[in-house]
């Protein structure tokens, strides 16, 4: 049986009259890449906002990893693991992109780093850990040969990568992406989607809401669809793309 490393049940969000969410469960497997669509004004981004303590659900529980984080602040959460990135970009723009990296690496508590530095013999090392976890996660995102630039001076996509990176650099077990792929060139959205794919296949859990089909039905193992703050449908991409539930939820969308 699959463990659940992120497990939801009965969260509700209201905004005056308005329904944003109301998600009776939602389990999250280890090892899985799922994706979260709907149309737009769905709740999908409040749904992560609650999820990630960035907002206060009027109730519900949220467990992850094994421990209850309903009231758990943002930044003890993203310590514990659960770290995500926002549709527009957070990054500094008057810093390089390697002190970005630095920056958000100076603030790792993560366990598994921190159990690599008590096996380490001075802070020297524990500066040298950190450097080269700041190139290799460069490398991967091939931003290697732009360290050195400030970061306002990167296109949009490659600000969506140095977000990346600098979640990286907490070692999360999962990861939230909210619309990695907007507004970022077919060119640069392949390379983030196998970036993303690899990234999965290191262990590192992913949920994602993204509004490019094509590219959540490629990659994704599992899509949970919501529509006016209710989950919908949750299954395969071949279910999901056939359920005649999804598709008048967005023929009834004039956004989408």
């Amino acid at each position: 049986m699959s463990s659940n490393l992120l497990s939801v049940r009965s969260l509700k969000k209201r905004f005056g009259g308005l329904e944003a969410v109301n998600v009776d469960k939602f389990d999250l497997n280890e090892n899985e890449i799922t994706s979260l669509i709907g149309p737009n004004g769905a709740g999908k981004t409040t749904f992560f906002d609650l999820i990630t303590r960035f907002q206060n659900a009027d109730s519900g529980s949220i467990n992850f990893d094994g421990k209850n984080v309903t009231r758990l602040n943002s930044y003890k959460l993203a310590r514990l693991g659960m770290v995500r990135t926002f549709q527009l970009t957070r990054v500094f723009d008057r810093m390089s992109v390697y002190e970005n990296m630095q920056f958000a690496g100076s603030s790792i508590t993560n366990e598994g780093f921190l159990n690599s530095l008590i096996q380490s013999s001075s802070l020297k090392n524990h500066e040298k850990l950190l450097i080269e976890k700041i190139n290799e996660t460069l490398e991967l995102l091939n931003l290697s040969d732009m360290k050195n630039s400030y970061a306002r001076e990167l296109s949009g996509g490659q600000k969506k990568l140095l977000e990346l990176g600098r979640s990286l650099m907490k070692s999360p077990k999962i990861l939230l992406l909210d619309e990695p792929l907007a507004g970022v060139n077919p060119k640069l959205s392949e390379q983030l989607l196998q970036i993303i794919f690899d990234l999965n296949k290191k262990g590192i859990n992913i949920l994602m809401v993204e509004h490019n089909i094509d590219a959540v039905m490629k990659i994704s193992e599992r899509v949970v669809v919501m529509a006016e703050g209710k989950i919908i449908s949750d299954g395969k991409p071949d279910f999901v793309r056939s359920d005649k539930n999804v598709i008048e939820a967005y023929l009834g969308s004039s956004n989408e």
